[in-house]
């Protein structure tokens, strides 16, 4: 039955033009690295970009029907802009607005992006752990798209990239926010309402583009999303530092070169802010050279075959974190785990004094005041570092080496609690 529903889903799907060449369905991870990253200032046309990339190599694809994925506000930023390119190109796109990153999102596309067949799955492929079995059999019904483009923040690129996976469908990204490294990555980070918030392994996307100019913005929360992007790309400094103890402890196999990819984009931003330039939040210079290193960071996860390039201590504790406050957050990913990265670094026996001092340029957390403006709470930090060991039990971190009393010690060190 496995074998006929993908029969079916290849048959109905190249026959309706929604399958195209190599493309679509992909082998799992056939795209190790995205086949397009673009980063640039005020580009003129996505889909322009995407055919002129695309047609050295295949000059007879074509993307007729793609489907645009965006929130209420992105839509306006950069939504509409998109769909009258993709108009102009003689494609004839269609629009979803989500509210979300919950699965339930994910489900309501399918009844959008299905014509016929749409009870036919075949079973995920990818990945082997419990949720990813659970959630990511891939739809064979016939499909009405070709293409997926995902317009907007986290929660955007995440549905819109696990919509494609599911749909088996090329998926180019197209991020307004710099917040984490989500937007290369493949994988998604999903509302899966009572199995809490995970993390689901999806494809590589076809093509990130970065237009830094649908990046930068005005509004009250820009700053912080710019900071939570600097702190999800400096905790990689501490991932890698948990990946060779494994190593070591011949728990994981350790590789460098995915490793470098991993940290070089975080020590070329840790030179940027130790050498601050006015304005820097609206540097075209520092954003340009975040975003590159955001991808590059995603790419070292695509290599490698999972997030443990980019992901120790600090992330288990973000997850821990979240999990204890009923996954209502308010402080980011990368605050979280910037803090996380930082009393890791102190349990790890390393150098702080760049690190902090890039932490305080950028503004992440420094000290008890810190963790305040974030809203990141001391008892449940204190509780979330026990708990830890409970998220991703066979990923060996300095947390399983030194134990809950030594990252304890570390986190009193690094931010000690005020007196009284």
């Amino acid at each position: 039955m496995k074998l006929l529903n993908k029969i079916i889903d290849q048959c109905v799907n190249r026959a309706s033009g929604a399958y195209k060449g190599y493309l679509s369905p992909k082998i799992p991870k056939q795209f190790t690295i995205p086949l397009i990253e673009e980063v640039g200032h005020g580009i003129d046309s996505i889909p322009a970009l995407l055919h002129k990339r695309l047609h050295r190599d295949m000059p007879r694809l074509r993307f007729n029907t793609p489907l645009v994925i965006c929130d209420a506000i992105t839509r306006e930023i950069a939504g509409k802009k998109l769909l009258k390119q993709l108009e102009q190109s003689g494609a004839r796109p269609r629009a979803h607005i989500i509210a979300s990153n919950s699965y339930a999102e994910v489900e309501q596309i399918f009844e959008l992006a299905l014509k016929r067949l749409a009870q036919l799955e075949s079973p995920c492929a990818i990945s082997s752990t419990p949720f990813d079995q659970k959630y990511g059999a891939i739809k064979c019904g016939e499909k009405r798209f070709d293409i997926v483009y995902g317009v907007g923040g986290g929660s955007v690129i995440d549905v819109a990239k696990y919509t494609a996976y599911k749909l088996n469908l090329p998926f180019v990204s197209v991020p307004t926010s710099l917040a984490n490294d989500g937007f290369a990555s493949p994988f998604a980070v999903l509302n899966l309402g009572s199995d809490g918030t995970m993390t689901l392994s999806a494809n590589t996307p076809l093509a990130v583009i970065v237009d830094i100019e649908l990046i930068k913005s005005d509004d009250s929360g820009y700053q912080r999303r710019i900071r939570s992007g600097v702190g999800d790309l400096l905790s990689n400094l501490t991932a890698v530092l948990d990946w060779k103890l494994a190593d070591l402890r011949g728990k994981e196999r350790f590789e460098s070169y995915s490793a470098y990819l991993a940290t070089c984009g975080a020590r070329l931003v840790i030179k940027e802010l130790l050498a601050p330039r006015e304005d820097l939040f609206y540097s075209a210079q520092f954003l340009e050279i975040l975003a590159c290193s955001l991808m590059a960071s995603a790419e070292a996860m695509s290599r490698y075959g999972s997030s443990r390039p980019a992901s120790g201590f600090e992330h288990k504790l973000y997850h821990a974190y979240n999990e204890l406050t009923g996954f209502k957050l308010r402080a980011t990913h990368g605050e979280l785990v910037a803090v996380g990265s930082l009393f890791s670094c102190r349990a790890h026996g390393q150098n702080l004094d760049d690190l902090t001092k890039a932490f305080r340029t950028i503004g992440l957390p420094i000290d008890e005041a810190g963790l305040q403006e974030c809203g990141i709470e001391r008892e449940i930090l204190i509780a979330a570092v026990a708990a830890a060991r409970e998220v991703k039990p066979g990923r060996y971190t300095i947390l399983e080496e030194g134990g809950v009393e030594k990252l304890l010690t570390a986190l009193s060190e690094i931010y000690p609690a005020k007196p009284g």
